[in-house]
């Protein structure tokens, strides 16, 4: 297998506004819910990271009105398209397993189908720097996975992309949480045709 993180980084860049206009409905619909629920404990003008953004919409767009935003993504064509889509926000191109940040930088983190994009392997480390770089009485907001897979796809929703995922199952994540110091606020089964993924808010208490 190529690198997965280039895999990721070329299939986003490939999509461009085709990822957007495959995922315009269902993100619209459902994406402000889970943005309601996991905002209504976090004061506004709080700091707000975002990791894998991709073009903005509708999360940049929802949360920069109130909070201040940081959106991080791989691919540098989804975040050309963020700075167009939503002209104050902040955003960089970035690999959120590579990001750097002080202790206590945030109120909110999210990461909405992208920490799947890591390698498996990776993946606790990256939990353990989210929660380093949170506030106490903070939140995480992630879709994982529901069950274990590693793989990629081609032709993924155009001719020509291959894409890149790496999940476990929704047991592990919540122990991989828990275990640095999360407390588990509420997980949910979110369907996609056959198979489907895990919705999982989690609080940093101290």
């Amino acid at each position: 297998m190529n690198d997965p993180k280039q895999i990721v980084r070329e299939g986003y860049n490939k999509l461009s506004t085709a990822y957007r206009a495959h995922y315009n409905f269902s993100h619209t619909q459902q994406y402000p819910i889970w943005l309601h629920e996991f905002l209504v404990d976090i004061p506004r003008g709080s700091r707000i990271l975002e990791l894998g953004c991709a073009d903005g919409i509708p999360v940049a767009k929802h949360v920069s009105k109130h909070y201040q935003y940081l959106g991080i993504d791989i691919s540098p064509v989804q975040i050309e398209l963020a700075r167009h889509h939503v002209a104050d926000a902040r955003f960089e191109v970035a690999d959120m397993t590579e990001l750097s940040f002080p202790t206590s930088t945030f109120s909110g983190i999210i990461a909405l189908y992208s920490m799947i994009h890591v390698p498996l392997q990776q993946q606790p480390a990256l939990i353990a720097s989210m929660h380093e770089w949170l506030q106490e009485n903070s939140y995480v907001l992630a879709i994982v996975g529901a069950g274990t897979w590693t793989g990629t796809e081609d032709d993924w929703l155009i001719p020509g992309t291959t894409m890149y995922w790496s999940h476990t199952n929704s047991d592990t994540y919540i122990k991989w949480f828990s275990s640095v110091g999360f407390t588990i606020v509420e997980t949910k089964f979110i369907p996609e045709g056959t198979v489907g993924h895990t919705l999982l808010i989690a609080k940093k208490n101290k």
